[in-house]
């Protein structure tokens, strides 16, 4: 069409991608560290304030559900964190070695019977402040959840007024 400009899209915004892998044992205060890698990962990426908090806090609760839930604290299980950014989203994958579980029998922590419930909320959470949030086995055996956070979203949303 006479006047328009063809859609030219650098390759380096395609393959740009840094990662991080950790694998970490079944003990809580590899939550932190879970925390601490992935929110490294999240503010090279741009995200900051409120953004990195619900990021952060996903991460906290989706490594939480995987040494307390999955790997049940056994020291000879681990749990593996996977974070990469790319120009435009930041990808998490948290996996266990346990059992695994059915996303479809995990109860809504919004419904009478689990609100008095002292636990119940971590994926609810991690579902809420994520753009996605996938579950499924993992390679070997356990469990697999898949977070990705967009940062065109972030930027649209304005950052300065999460900040």
């Amino acid at each position: 069409m006479l006047g328009e400009r063809p859609l030219i899209i650098s390759p380096s915004l395609l393959t740009f991608r840094e990662t991080v892998n950790r694998t970490l044992d079944s003990t809580l205060a590899s939550i932190d560290t879970a925390e601490d890698a992935v929110l490294d990962l999240a503010a090279r990426a741009g995200f900051a304030g409120l953004s990195l908090a619900r990021i952060g806090l996903a991460v906290r609760e989706i490594t939480a559900n995987a040494i307390v839930h999955g790997n049940r604290y056994c020291l000879g299980k681990k749990v593996f964190l996977v974070v990469s950014r790319t120009r435009v989203r930041l990808e998490i994958t948290i996996a266990d070695q346990g059992a695994g579980f059915d996303l479809g029998s995990v109860s809504d922590p919004r419904s009478p019977e689990a609100l008095l419930r002292p636990s119940g909320r971590g994926l609810y959470l991690a579902r809420a402040f994520m753009d996605e949030l996938q579950v499924r086995r993992g390679d070997l055996c356990g469990v697999a959840v898949e977070l990705v956070k967009y940062v065109s979203k972030f930027k649209q949303q304005g950052a300065s007024l999460e900040n």
